[in-house]
């Protein structure tokens, strides 16, 4: 029996910690970077180029009589190649993912962009508590509480879902929300905030602009424009990027602009498109890597995540907590800022299991070989003598010779 139920227990065991090692890597690693898709965010609102502040910087690329001097100081430097990872903070989520709308303070622009600000000053009970009674409201500090939850719920709703005019950033995960929002927070001068860095691989960093800034204004899919068509306003999709210009040409246009063939004959013109300054010229190298490595799609698809694992800390001076992640993202369409914590409790929970396995395990196996190598040995007590149990023949004989004695 002992034998028969060691290769089930052993085979319990392994599963169990098969199940547990997956749901561990399914808890970190939720989906792999992916192509963009579809149509871009202005086509989506029925919006031109010309009748919006999205995705625009305020800033021009030199006209073309600038271009040689302009091109002799962008050579100047050597673009170093990016390592293997990339460390980010939250301010630099920030500047991928939102500033191109909403400017580098939060303010956005108003009416069509609005502002930040109030928005995630409202998530702090302590604030809200303060903005009431200044307002000549007495309210509990209970009910601020409960009012700041409830503005922390509708901001995670807006950055998941989108609005009116704001796109869907669920290609966030929860650990980037995580330290986007504890940035944000910051930004607005909301108190018990800590800053969160994060490690990224560089065609993550490269999927995050092109989804959250390049694709406000350019289709993922379409026909290369011609010289006379960009003219009339046609913005090149995001798949001919990579075939118009060369990874150098592609750096110098995002970060610093280039003059661009137009019109009918093509002669050079300034370019439309905002030069995107605060951008490095690794990171806009990373645009490259990304739409090189997986070419924009027309069809709708799931958006990317990554793994991590975080630290807290705060106050000033001290070492912002680190975020170790590939580029693997994201996320959870519910991305809350916990989730990181709630993943290394189910972490642990099937570690310590995987470990009480193994001890019932070794446990079983001593007592099974201790059973089978044991002799067998009398249990007679001192001066007892052993009784003999006797045949089922002898018990019958015994009977009816008893019997007999008792009929005589």
């Amino acid at each position: 029996m002992h034998r028969s139920l060691l290769p089930k227990l052993l085979t319990g065991i392994l599963l169990l910690g098969g199940l547990s090692l997956h749901a561990v890597d399914s808890a970190r690693n939720d989906r792999p970077v992916s192509s963009v898709t579809g149509e871009s965010w202005l086509n989506h609102l029925h919006r031109s180029f010309g009748d919006t502040s999205m995705g625009k910087t305020g800033r021009l690329g030199p006209p073309p009589s600038e271009q040689e001097a302009q091109v002799q100081s962008w050579q100047a430097g050597l673009l170093a190649p990016s390592g293997p990872e990339i460390t980010l903070r939250g301010q630099d989520l920030y500047r991928l993912n939102c500033r191109a709308c909403h400017g580098e303070n939060g303010l956005g622009a108003p009416p069509e962009i609005n502002s930040i600000v109030d928005p995630v000053r409202a998530t702090s009970a302590a604030l809200m508590l303060e903005r009431m009674k200044k307002r000549g409201m007495d309210i509990t500090p209970a009910a601020a509480t409960e009012m700041a939850r409830q503005a922390q719920s509708s901001l995670m709703e807006r950055l998941n879902k989108g609005g009116q005019s704001m796109p869907p950033f669920s290609q966030l995960n929860d650990v980037e929300v995580h330290a986007l929002i504890e940035y944000v927070k910051q930004l607005s001068q909301t108190p018990g905030t800590a800053q969160v860095t994060l490690r990224e691989a560089p065609v993550r960093v490269g999927e995050l602009i092109v989804k959250s800034t390049c694709h406000i204004c350019h289709d993922a899919t379409g026909s290369n424009p011609t010289a006379a068509q960009l003219e009339d306003g046609q913005i090149p999709p995001l798949e001919t990027l990579t075939s118009r210009t060369d990874e150098a040409q592609f750096i110098r246009k995002v970060t610093t602009g280039a003059p661009v063939l137009m019109g009918t004959p093509p002669t050079l013109h300034r370019g439309r498109m905002p030069v995107f300054f605060y951008l490095t010229r690794e990171e806009a190298a990373d645009i490259y890597l990304y739409l090189s490595s997986y070419p924009p799609s027309p069809l709708n698809a799931e958006l990317p995540l990554l793994t991590a694992t975080t630290q807290q800390s705060s106050g000033a001076g001290l070492n912002p907590p680190t975020i170790y992640s590939s580029s693997v993202r994201a996320v959870s369409p519910n991305q809350q800022p916990a989730a990181t914590a709630v993943n290394w409790a189910i972490a642990l929970i099937f570690l310590a299991a995987i470990g009480f396995g193994l001890s019932l395990l070794l446990l079983f196996c001593g007592l099974a070989s201790y059973q089978l190598s044991r002799p067998r040995q009398s249990t007679l007590e001192p001066g007892e003598l052993p009784i003999a149990i006797p045949s089922k023949a002898e018990a019958t004989g015994s009977g009816i010779a008893t019997a007999n004695c008792r009929r005589t």
